[in-house]
C-alpha cells in the first residue's frame, strides 16, 4: 500500500489507523443522528398532483377577435371557464374561453359513429382534447366545440388518483391480450353488421331527401382547403350532426383551363380533400360519406370565359341527405 511522503514521515501504527477510521465513522453518524432530530420524522417523497388551478394563465399564442382557429392539445390548467392548453408537440400556450354555448362531447356507440354531451367539469388537467372556436376580445380562443375520446378521460382520472400501474406481470399482460382479441373479433363483427346496414341504406339513393346544401371554392389548379371553405364544412357538420341516417355526398369541379385529364384528377384530388377535413377534424364516419367523386369539367356553375364563371367551377358542392323512412318530417324540406 502506497503513503504519501507527510504519512512515511509519523510512521503511524496499524492500530492507530484502524482507532481513526472508527472516530471518523462514529462522528459521521453523530452528525446524521443530529440532523434528524432537528428536522424531525422524515418526510415521504411528494407524490405527484395535477397542477393547482390557481396558478396564473400565462398564454403565448394570441388570436384577433373572430379568428377562426382549432387547437389539438393538452389542458395544462384550469381557473374557472378559462383552460390553458398547450398544443400537441409544441411550446405553444393558449387560453381557451369556455361559454354557456360551447358544445362538449366524446365519440360513442358502435364504431364511435354517435356522439354524446359530456359535462363540463370534466376538462380539467392532463386531458387531451380537440378544441374549434374564434378569437375573443382578450385575445383568447372562445371555444365552440370540445371533443375529447372518453379513453383519455379515463387515463386522465387515473393519474390524478395515483391508479395506473407503470408496471404489469406477464400474466395479466396475457390476460389483457386476450381480452384485447376477444373485443377485436366483436367490434369485427359489428363493423361488418354497421356496413351493410349503411350499404342497404344507400342502395335505394331515391329514398333520400337533401336536407342541407353548399359549396367550398379554389383557387387555380389548387385543391388546398381555405380557411372560409373549412368554415363552411364546420357549419355543415355543426348544423347536421343530430340528423339519424343522414349521408353526406361530395361532388367536385374544375374550370375549363388546361387539358381534359388534368382537370378530372384535380377535381378528384378535391373532393378528396374534402373527404379527409370531414373524417380527420370533424369526426364524420367515413360509411357516412356517400360515392365522393371528382367530375371533372362538366355541369359548369359559372361562364368558363370569365374569370367570375371559372372561380365558381373551381369547386366541390355538399349534399346533407337524409332518410326519408328515418326522418319523415324532413322528406318535404330541400
Amino acid at each position: 500500500m502506497r503513503h504519501s511522503t507527510e504519512l512515511s514521515q509519523e510512521h503511524p501504527s496499524p492500530r492507530t489507523a484502524q482507532l481513526a477510521c472508527r472516530l471518523a465513522v462514529l462522528a459521521l453518524l453523530t452528525l446524521a443522528a443530529t440532523a434528524s432530530g432537528q428536522e424531525g420524522a422524515p418526510v415521504p417523497a411528494p407524490t405527484p398532483t395535477v397542477a393547482p388551478s390557481a396558478e396564473p394563465l400565462v398564454p403565448n399564442v394570441a388570436y384577433a377577435p373572430g379568428q377562426y382557429a382549432k387547437i389539438e392539445g393538452t389542458i395544462v390548467s384550469r381557473k374557472g371557464d378559462a383552460l390553458l392548453v398547450r398544443r400537441q408537440n409544441t411550446q405553444e400556450l393558449s387560453v381557451v374561453t369556455l361559454t354557456e354555448r360551447t358544445d362538449i362531447e366524446s365519440p360513442s356507440g358502435v364504431l364511435n359513429l354517435e356522439r354524446k354531451r359530456q359535462d363540463m367539469a370534466k376538462l380539467q388537467a392532463g386531458l387531451f382534447l380537440k378544441i374549434r372556436g374564434h378569437g375573443g376580445d382578450q385575445k383568447e380562443l372562445v371555444a365552440e366545440r370540445i371533443s375529447f375520446h372518453k379513453g383519455a378521460l379515463k387515463v386522465t382520472n387515473q393519474i390524478s388518483s395515483g391508479q395506473v400501474e407503470l408496471k404489469e406481470d406477464q400474466e395479466a399482460m396475457a390476460a389483457k391480450l386476450n381480452m384485447t382479441r376477444d373485443s377485436l373479433s366483436a367490434a369485427k363483427s359489428r363493423a361488418n353488421t354497421e356496413f351493410s346496414s349503411v350499404n342497404s341504406r344507400i342502395t335505394d339513393i331515391g329514398s333520400y331527401a337533401t336536407k342541407y346544401s353548399g359549396t367550398v371554392y379554389f383557387s387555380t389548379g389548387s385543391a388546398t382547403l381555405s380557411d372560409e371553405a373549412k368554415m363552411t364544412l364546420d357549419l355543415a357538420v355543426s348544423n347536421n350532426k343530430s340528423l339519424n341516417g343522414s349521408i353526406v355526398a361530395l361532388s367536385g369541379f374544375a374550370d375549363s383551363r388546361g387539358n381534359p385529364e388534368s382537370n378530372q384528377r384535380l377535381s378528384q384530388r378535391r373532393v378528396d380533400a374534402v373527404v379527409a377535413y370531414l373524417t380527420q377534424d370533424q369526426s364524420v364516419p367515413p360509411v357516412k360519406i356517400y360515392n365522393p367523386t371528382g367530375m371533372g369539367t362538366s355541369h359548369p356553375a359559372g361562364d368558363n370565359d370569365t374569370a367570375e364563371g371559372r372561380a365558381l367551377n373551381r369547386r366541390v358542392e355538399i349534399k346533407v341527405l337524409v332518410n326519408k323512412g328515418i326522418n319523415p318530417s324532413d322528406s318535404s324540406k330541400p
